[in-house]
This record gives C-alpha cells, structure tokens and sequence, in this order.
C-alpha cells in the first residue's frame, strides 16, 4: 500500500490551511500530555531540515520523536525518534487506527494536520524526554504552534511561499516569530542586521530569552556549518549549558544529512542537495564555494536541477545564478509531481537564459558509468532522481 496515496484518497492534496483551533480540538488531553515535555520548535525559511536532524542525531542517546516535513521519498520520512524512521508496517496502523478515530469523532483536518495528529498519537505512546518540531510553512498558524516551545531554533529568513507569507522580509519574521512563548528561549543565526533588530524588539515585547549566534564572533561562511552550529548550540541548551558557552567544543561535521550532502550511485555519484528557492541555491552556490567544500576539490562533472511551481521571476533568478556558478555541464530538467514546474515553463525560460533542457533525463542518468554529478533544486525532484538512479 503506498501510504502517501492512502492519505491523499481521504484528504486531498497537501496544501496551506492556517489555523490551530482544528489541531488543538482534534487532540485534545493530547496536546496537555505532549506539552509536559521539553518542545524544540525550528522555524524558518531554509536550514529548518538540517538543524531538526543534526539536532537529533546530537540527542541520539535520549528519547526523542521529530516532526519534519514536506517527505521526499516515503511518509515514513515525517516520523522520526531516537532509533531512527518509524516503520512502514507500524504507520499503516498507526494511520488506520487515527483514520477510523478521526471518523468516529468527526473533526476536520488537512493533510497536513490529519499527518501531525498521527505523528502525535505515535509520540504519545512513547516514553520520551524531547519533541522536535519542524515547522511546515510560516509559524504563527502551522499546526506545530499549538505547543508551547520551550526553545525556538531560527536558522534562517527568506523569501518563500509569498503568496501566504508576503514578500517582506519583516512580515515573513513576524509569522515565524509567532511560535515564541513568553517563557521560550530563541537561538537564531540571522544574516541581516534589521533582522536581528526586530527580533530584539519582540523578545522584549514578550519577555523571552535570546542567544544570537551571528553576534558569537565566529566568521562562518557555509550554510551547513551555521546549520550545525545551531543543532549544537540547541542541544547544548537542552543540556542546561548557560548561554555564554554554547559553542564550547563545537566542530564541524562533515557527515551528509538526507538530501544535504547525501551521496547515492550508479555508476557516477550523484550528490544531493536540495535548495528549493532563491536564497537556498545562493546559500548552497556559497557552501560549494567555502573553505569546507570547494568546486575544485569535489570537481563535479555535470549538475541536474529542476524545480517545484514558482514564479517566472524567481525561476529566472534561479536559473542566472546557475549559470553563474562556475558549475560545468548544467542540465536543467522536469519531473512529475502534483507540485513540479511545467515542462514547457522551464524549457522556454531555459532557452531565454542559454541554458540546456532536457525533457527525459533517465537516459542521461544511466549513460553516466562514472564521476561525480550534482543534483539539487526542489526536494521533490531528489526524490525522482533517486528513483531513477535506482532502477
């Protein structure tokens, strides 16, 4: 049974559905247990993945579960603890048995929420310290919110999804801002001063706590790295470090997490990154270029990018900053997916643009019997590469 097809039968497309009075009805004496233990919310644009898995990796020897999303591959992807992804067998039941409780009491939920409300039943009937949550898209009224976080890791603001967050940079950090408490702590690593100033403005407004990494002095050029630098300084805080030495000891990690740095073969390597939009291909352009992992000492052969739906602007952005790059033998492509930009978008904006296009790139993939091949864009489209090296 594909478990993703199983919830799309009975709940739709995933698509944005703000508001937290449905989640919070839905779960009920739920959400007063879960609130009792210690809740990591991490908001924000881009890095949200990478800082939830490098955190749980550091809390590997307590007992934790992780909410993460949109999943690349499998639902499975969603529901993650301390022994690593829940199993297909145990959510078939775990989605059968919400299935038939959410019938039976006859709340409304979305997909989206419908996927929270079972990863939190799973949750419940374990035994843990942690919950890590990964806010889905904005913050103030994701499903997430309904939890009171004890810290709030902010990795990074952005332009995305600007038909519901708008396309400033203040109103964007307002409505991931929204998951603080009074009593939550803020770790953030913002690049942009007034950023930073804003921030400032709300702890004081509501009475939280801050640690601003990009005041530690510590220059970090890579993306990845501030990632690991945030996941750190989290768990050190979990740990009940004070906030004047929570980099002590770190160290950079040059271990891939899924999708980030995630190395599969046949015959070539192709090397996967997702970086969905404008400011997560500039970041990853910037981490390939850094002292910690350099164009020349990886020497990628080629690169294969395709995207999810977005505007032409933004597409063309995208597509100028990979030709840009100094990345050799770039291919842009399309994929299938409900969320995939339209074969006939990409190709004329890669014919304005000088870039190749390639409608089937299976062929391409398995004439390749070596060298290195970087694959990046939508998270979606990892997902079809993965299947096409795979077959």
């Amino acid at each position: 049974m594909d478990l993703s097809n199983w919830v799309f039968e009975r709940f739709g497309r995933e698509h944005y559905q703000p508001g937290l009075e449905r989640m919070r009805m839905a779960l009920g004496e739920t959400l007063t247990q879960l609130n009792k233990l210690k809740i990591v919310i991490i908001a924000g644009t881009n890095g949200k993945g990478e800082t939830t898995l490098r955190l749980g990796n550091h809390l590997s020897d307590a007992k934790f579960a992780a909410w993460t999303s949109p999943h690349v591959e499998s639902l499975t992807e969603r529901f993650r603890n301390q022994d690593g992804l829940i199993s297909e067998g145990d959510l078939k039941v775990l989605l059968e048995d919400s299935y038939e409780e959410y019938l039976r009491d006859g709340f409304r939920l979305s997909f989206y929420e419908f996927l929270f409300f079972v990863f939190c039943r799973w949750a419940e009937a374990q035994n843990l310290e942690y919950l890590l949550l990964e806010v889905g898209l904005g913050g103030e009224f994701d499903a997430v919110n309904v939890f009171d976080a004890q810290l709030v890791l902010l990795p990074s603001i952005s332009r995305d999804h600007q038909e519901f967050l708008g396309n400033r940079y203040d109103g964007i950090l307002k409505e991931k801002l929204g998951v603080l408490r009074e009593k939550s702590t803020l770790i953030s690593f913002l690049e942009l001063q007034y950023l930073n100033e804003q921030v400032e403005r709300k702890v004081k407004a509501l009475g939280s706590s801050w640690v601003n990494l990009t005041a530690s002095n510590k220059r970090v050029d890579s993306f990845s790295v501030k990632n690991q630098m945030l996941a750190y300084a989290g768990f050190q805080f979990l740990k009940g470090k004070s906030q004047d030495s929570l980099l002590e000891n770190f160290s950079v990690s040059y271990e891939s997490v899924e999708n980030r740095g995630e190395i599969i073969s046949r015959g070539a390597d192709f090397h996967l990154y997702g970086s969905h939009n404008i400011d997560g291909l500039r970041k990853l352009i910037q981490f390939l270029q850094s002292d910690h992992y350099t164009l020349s000492r990886i020497n990628f052969d080629s690169a294969i990018v395709s995207f999810s739906s977005r505007s032409s602007r933004d597409l063309v952005v995208m597509l100028r900053m990979l030709k840009n790059s100094g990345l050799p033998d770039i291919v842009v492509t399309s994929f299938v997916h409900p969320k995939a930009c339209p074969r006939e978008v990409l190709a004329r904006l890669c014919h304005q643009e000088g870039l190749r296009f390639v409608e089937d790139i299976s062929a391409i993939i398995h004439q390749k019997s070596s060298g290195r091949v970087l694959v990046s864009g939508s998270y979606y489209f990892l997902s079809f590469i993965k299947s096409c090296v795979g077959q």
